[in-house]
């Protein structure tokens, strides 16, 4: 039987959710990642790990919520962002109809970091003093960037949104969606003479990073911040299959918790 909740009928769910009390609910987001990948790199991935989690553990998915915050990217096209209001209205009611039909624990697959992280904690301690259920809030970039071996890449890589290990894992999971011809590795821009760019939010001063917030395309202009041109699927394989057998893990140790 199918473990996406939009497959089952009410009666289903009801008779399921008796015995099995966890959910998982992905949240990806649409926003740049450089001319080389699709801007719906963040929902591929929550859709892929979430489901894929869910096949090997029996807890039930719902399906992704696509949006997320992204205001540094919202000036490239095809990025599509919501306030943090509007994203912890939107899910906090989610999570009220789950829990409205039984079930108590909640795991957040968000594949969007930034602002989508701050929100999703501050909803889980809403949601277990109004509703009494327990929620796990988890970055899913983040779990695949803990399995990363050091020198993975090779000396002097550089790390960042858009380039590793985004592009690694979208060869392995969407290699049809990924044009590793436009691939390229570029400068940042600095915003004047001392500051050395990081990322579009944090700058390099006298060997201290301080944050200095910028759109992100006036730091760089393609989208992205790190270096994709190392990239290969069968690294984006390792990394997303370990990254999966430590969700697994995860699930399994969460479906035992009482809530």
């Amino acid at each position: 039987m199918s473990v996406k909740l939009h497959h089952k009928s009410w009666v289903t769910i009801k008779e399921e959710v008796e015995s099995s009390d966890t959910v998982i609910v992905p949240l990806g987001s649409m926003e740049a990642h450089g001319e080389h990948k699709p801007v719906g790199c963040c929902y591929l991935l929550a859709e892929a790990s979430s489901e894929e989690t869910s096949e090997r553990t029996g807890v039930p998915v719902t399906p992704v919520i696509p949006f997320g915050v992204s205001p540094p990217y919202k000036n490239f096209p095809g990025t599509v962002t919501v306030s943090s209001e509007t994203l912890s209205r939107y899910v906090y009611e989610v999570s009220e109809s789950l829990a409205r039909a039984g079930f108590r624990k909640i795991l957040f697959f968000s594949a969007h970091g930034g602002n989508n992280l701050a929100v999703l904690r501050e909803l889980s301690f809403r949601l277990r003093e109004e509703h009494g259920v327990l929620c796990a809030v988890i970055h899913v970039w983040g779990v695949i960037s803990k399995m990363i071996p050091p020198d993975f890449w090779g000396p002097g890589h550089r790390r960042g949104h858009g380039g590793e290990p985004t592009t690694s894992v979208m060869l392995h999971l969407k290699p049809d969606l990924v044009d590793m011809g436009k691939a390229q590795s570029m400068p940042l821009k600095d915003i004047g003479e001392g500051f050395k760019a990081k990322s579009y939010g944090n700058h390099e001063f006298q060997g201290i990073t301080h944050s200095i917030f910028l759109p992100a395309e006036e730091v760089q202009p393609s989208g992205f911040m790190g270096d994709p041109t190392r990239a290969t699927a069968e690294k984006g394989k390792f990394l997303y299959e370990k990254a999966l057998d430590h969700l697994v893990d995860l699930v399994e140790a969460y479906k035992k918790v009482e809530p």
